[in-house]
This record gives structure tokens, C-alpha cells and sequence, in this order.
């Protein structure tokens, strides 16, 4: 997304619709020019260089002097790139002004904040200050014993002590916009910015998941990128099934088969039941000739005597 830079004025009050007391921080934004236009097949990425606040051309150094006639834009104090997804729309020396933001838009403003010199460690880490009494009325702030003994007897690297605080490049994230005065070039911010007095800031619109997340442009982008190959997938993935269960529903009978074959052979191995009643009425009358034979011998050796 393209931004605009500018200068932090200072704060200010003002009321709301509902007689509420407003504090904001004024911004006025420098003539911002369009001073470059890169694009992926030249500079291997997307982006828009911004130039603002005017310069002598003694200050400014011959090859930059050449720069900015290129694009047919004064010397700039300030130059600062953002990257875009359609660089084509933007040309070089076009300005940019602030309407650009509108009303209740969220921003992101980017700055410097101010320098606070050698700081000890209860202004610079919010320790505790020591007793006064029992002979340390001069020793309150002192920093006290590091921790160090025969192991490791040193101090280790990064412990919280005094140094130089401040001057650091900080952002505030979801400002909202509250004024906007195109004739003056300034803008409104409720709230407050980092940085002193005249000191250069980046202001940047933030997106709807910057808003409720606080992630990068980047990541939004990388993650619809994302969800857009992946619904373009599920079709084919969702026809691929139906294609399959073809070959699937031929080799069920093929399976239904191995079954009925060997439940087949099983039953010719195992006697018939008519078979059995057969053998058993055939079985009855021999035994009945069997048992009324010995009767029969009987009868011919009576008859004999």
C-alpha cells in the first residue's frame, strides 16, 4: 500500500460531534513526489520510491542531483520506498497530497523516537531505586551486584543495565485518521506518534487483518494466495473419487466370487442329505434279511427232525 511522508507539527485538541475532547497529533505532509517506479522484470520487485520536503541542490550530491532530473522532480530531503502490487498506475513526478487518506481510516506511522542520551537502569528498565539508610544515602540508584561469582565471572551479554535509550525507529499501529485538510497539506491522528518536533514519519494504511492482527501486508497477501490455490484444487481432488469408484464397483463381484467358489467346494466335500436318506433305506433291508435269517435256519432244522 502507498504512504505518505511527513513531518510531525505537534499536538492539538479538539471536540467531537458528542462535545468529547479530541487530543491529536498534526502531521504535515511534504510534497511528495513520485521519483522512481520499479517493477519485477527490472529490479526484481514492486515498488514506488517517494520523495518529500524540498533541498538545496548544494547539499545534494551530484548523482543524486542526476536521479531526481530523471524523473523530473526537484531535489528531495527525504526518500523512502513502498511496496505496491500495481506499480503501473503510478508515474514519476507525480504528487501525491493528503487526500489521500480519507476520514476513519487506520494508519500505521512510523518514526523515530526521541533521544534520551546515557540512561541508567531505573529511567532506562524501571528497576527499583535501594534503601537510603544504613549508610547508602549516595548509592539508591546504583545498579548494585551484577551476579557474577568464579562462574562466569563476567557479565553476561545483554543484561538490563545502563546505556543510551531512546533514538530508536518505533511504529504505532491502528491510529485512526480524524481530520484531513488537503488545502494545508495536513493530517489529523488521534493520539500520539513517536519522534520530536520535525521529526520525519511514514504514515501507511492498514488493512482489515493489520487491524484485528497486526500482521504485515505481506503475510495477507501470501496467505489469499494461499486460499485461492487451494479452492482451485478441491475440485479436482473432489473429482478424482468419483472416477475411481468405477473400477471399484467392477472388483466387488470379482470379490463376491472367491466366497461362493469355495462355499461351492465345501458343500461337495460335505454328504448330501438325500444322498444319506438313500444310503440309509438301502442300509434297512439288508439288515432286515440279516436278522430274519437266523429265524428261517431255525425253521428248516425243525422241519429236518
Amino acid at each position: 500500500m502507498i504512504g505518505l511522508i511527513g513531518k510531525k507539527v505537534g499536538m492539538t485538541r479538539f471536540f467531537g460531534q458528542g462535545g468529547e475532547a479530541v487530543s491529536a497529533t498534526a502531521i504535515q505532509i511534504g510534497s511528495c513526489h513520485v521519483v522512481q517506479v520499479k517493477d519485477d522484470e527490472k529490479h526484481g520487485y514492486r515498488a514506488v520510491q517517494l520523495g518529500a520536503f524540498p533541498r538545496r541542490k548544494k547539499l545534494v550530491r551530484k548523482p543524486q542531483l542526476g536521479h531526481f532530473a530523471k524523473a523530473g522532480v526537484e531535489p528531495k530531503a527525504k526518500l523512502v520506498e513502498f511496496r505496491v502490487d500495481n506499480p503501473e498506475i503510478y508515474q514519476p513526478g507525480q504528487e501525491l497530497r493528503a487526500d489521500v487518506f480519507r476520514i476513519g481510516d487506520r494508519v500505521k506511522v512510523t518514526g523515530t523516537s526521541k533521544g534520551k542520551g546515557f540512561a541508567g537502569g531505573i529511567k532506562r528498565h524501571g528497576f527499583s531505586t535501594g534503601p537510603k539508610t544504613h549508610g547508602q544515602s549516595d548509592r539508591y540508584r546504583a545498579p548494585g551486584s551484577l551476579g557474577g561469582s568464579s562462574y562466569p565471572s563476567r557479565v553476561w551479554k545483554g543484561k538490563k543495565m545502563a546505556g543510551r535509550m531512546g533514538s530508536d525507529r518505533v511504529s504505532i499501529l491502528n491510529l485512526e485518521v480524524v481530520q484531513v485538510d488537503p488545502e494545508n497539506n495536513l493530517i489529523l491522528l488521534r493520539g500520539s506518534i513517536p519522534g520530536a518536533r520535525n521529526g520525519y514519519v511514514i504514515i501507511q494504511r492498514m488493512t482489515e487483518s493489520e487491524i484485528l492482527t497486526g500482521a504485515d501486508q505481506e503475510t495477507e497477501t501470501a496467505e489469499q494466495e494461499t486460499h485461492a490455490k487451494t479452492a482451485k484444487e478441491k475440485p479436482a481432488a473432489e473429482e478424482k473419487p468419483a472416477a475411481e469408484e468405477k473400477p471399484a464397483a467392477e472388483e466387488k463381484p470379482a470379490a463376491e466370487e472367491k466366497p461362493a467358489a469355495e462355499t461351492e467346494a465345501k458343500k461337495a466335500e460335505q454328504p448330501q442329505p438325500e444322498a444319506e436318506a438313500e444310503a440309509k433305506e438301502t442300509a434297512a433291508p439288508e439288515t432286515k434279511e440279516s436278522e430274519s435269517s437266523p429265524e428261517t435256519d431255525s425253521a428248516e432244522d425243525k422241519k429236518k427232525e
